[in-house]
């Protein structure tokens, strides 16, 4: 009987597409992670195993007791996640690196949404500065910011996300084979595309699930104002256009292809 049982849940769960949303930070993911679910799989597989996310609390402790990066405990935890036979749908801000997508690919469909970098990059720090929570919170103000460690990992996000790269060190030190990594891995995904495009992106997602999707906006800019500063400041702006550098590149890419 439960051999029995197992055979028809397989083959019910066969119905529906298998799908890893990569969330970059400040891309629109929440909205989107929202409508990829809601066009593709019915309400109930939300309080049941067939749909997961890669949890925060808990890479944060495997982090903590591992003495481990916590991008890599995400790793670890979307690895499990895709191996799973049962499991149809996760999303999260965690890395899909090459090899992981090499691996997956032919039973998971890889789906992402790519941002303009400098907008990107000035969104995250405004969100992270004026933010009520205090998770990831930066009080730096953006000239500091410019020269921290922080600012460097904001500005490699794309590289950091896609290429074999996981250190912003390393991919300044390859920065073409970092791209070139990429922007390769990028092609393997069943929808990339970018936010600038979103209609290009929605017409891409509806043929490949055969389905419509429908997207709401959500965690808009906590400052507007405080963005509009940054953008009128052309020194500022020009520090961050070298920064996101690398990151550029590869949105570029997504864009002509």
């Amino acid at each position: 009987m439960q051999s029995f049982l197992k055979k028809k849940t397989q083959s019910y769960l066969a119905r529906y597409p298998r799908v890893f949303f990569c969330h970059i930070p400040k891309c629109a993911g929440v909205s989107l992670s929202n409508a990829i679910y809601a066009s593709l799989y019915p309400k109930v597989f939300k309080a049941s195993r067939f749909a997961s996310h890669i949890d925060l609390f808990s890479s944060r402790v495997s982090a903590e007791l591992l003495d481990i990066d916590m991008m890599l405990a995400r790793e670890n935890e979307l690895i499990f996640q895709l191996s799973d036979k049962y499991q149809l749908f996760t999303t999260g801000h965690c890395k899909a690196r090459p090899n992981v997508v090499d691996r997956f690919k032919d039973n998971w469909s890889f789906v992402t949404i790519l941002r303009e970098p400098d907008k990107r990059f000035v969104s995250e720090y405004v969100y992270n500065k004026f933010k009520s929570s205090s998770w990831v919170k930066n009080s730096d103000e953006i000239s500091a910011y410019l020269e921290s460690e922080k600012a460097l990992l904001s500005s490699t996000t794309y590289a950091r996300f896609f290429s074999h790269f996981s250190n912003p060190t390393d991919i300044l030190n390859n920065e073409q084979e970092a791209i070139e990594s990429a922007i390769s891995n990028l092609k393997n995904f069943a929808v990339s595309g970018s936010l600038e495009n979103l209609d290009s992106w929605q017409s891409s997602f509806n043929t490949k699930f055969n389905t419509k999707i429908s997207i709401e906006n959500k965690n808009s800019s906590p400052n507007k104002s405080a963005t509009q500063d940054i953008y009128e400041d052309k020194g500022v702006m020009q520090s961050i256009q070298h920064l996101n550098r690398i990151d550029q590149a590869i949105y570029q890419s997504v864009v002509k292809a």
